[in-house]
């Protein structure tokens, strides 16, 4: 008998709350069999209609999701180890995959007729809304990590530190020479770069890094900084300040944007009157 099931529920405990349905708690495994009878009470109403519009599945298109599962594994020992913990066999794999791309057939072929906007129209809405579209400041960071390990002699807190400090002050009398003591004293991995950590803007750092760096001034080198990860000395490379978006940017995501949102409508709609419908 298959146990196809295992499948959309071992999705759902991962997605949702990031374990495998062993691993679950009481109250969790009684929120996860709820959204599974959701799921598959929608499923099931969109695979009626599926076999009344006579869509099925290649073997090939069956066979290249098989191979797309079995990526998100570092090996087939891997692979079937994970299957049999969840009690999962081929078949039953291959029947739940069969059923998701049935689903997904259906779903594209509820939509296929809605246009994309043209770029004209692309445009109008691009000069119509302004704000929307404006990039926020951006800044080119670089930094050096020296991490915290009471283990090591040269990484105890307080020789951590002085040896950040000593790095600083040597930059502050040379800046030009960050990049070489970067790669040299640097303990990230971003060492190999000579320290650079990418063009960020506000919010994507340890709050720690991201209030200082987006207080200093071009080209200004911060105080020693503490993150979970250990003592941090930034640089803030380049400022790069707020922008409105060029328009041959804009234009092909104001297009894509609309798309899924009118895809993504028609679908929610088409959905609700499915199941509207008598069994």
């Amino acid at each position: 008998m298959l146990n196809w099931q295992a499948y959309p529920r071992l999705k759902l405990a991962t997605q949702h709350f990031g374990k495998v349905p062993s691993d679950l708690s009481a109250d969790e495994s009684a929120r996860l069999e709820t959204m599974l009878t959701h799921q598959l009470a929608i499923e099931t109403r969109i695979l009626d209609y599926a076999t009344q519009a006579a869509l099925s599945v290649s073997a090939a298109d069956l066979n290249a999701a098989l191979e797309e599962v079995k990526k998100a594994y570092p090996d087939e020992e891997a692979w079937k180890a994970s299957m049999a913990t969840v009690k999962l066999d081929l078949p039953s794999l291959k029947e739940a995959l069969r059923r998701e791309l049935l689903v997904s057939q259906v779903m594209d072929k509820v939509v296929e007729n809605i246009k994309p906007l043209t770029e004209e129209a692309a445009k109008a809405w691009y000069l119509d809304h302004p704000r929307q579209f404006l990039q926020p400041e951006r800044r080119m960071a670089r930094h050096i990590l020296i991490t915290i390990d009471e283990a090591n002699p040269d990484n105890h807190e307080e020789t951590a530190y002085s040896r950040l400090q000593n790095i600083r002050s040597q930059l502050i009398k040379s800046p030009g020479k960050f990049a070489d003591l970067a790669i040299r004293y640097s303990e990230c991995p971003t060492a190999v770069n000579e320290g650079k950590i990418g063009l960020v803007k506000q919010g994507q750092l340890y709050p720690e890094l991201d209030t200082a760096l987006f207080q200093l001034p071009e080209r200004g080198f911060s105080n020693i900084l503490r993150s979970p990860m250990g003592f941090h000395l930034l640089w803030c490379e380049k400022i790069h300040p707020a922008a409105p978006m060029p328009l041959d940017e804009a234009v092909p995501k104001i297009i894509a944007a609309q798309l899924d949102h009118a895809r993504k409508k028609l679908q929610k709609q088409w959905l609700s009157w499915l199941m509207q419908q008598e069994a």
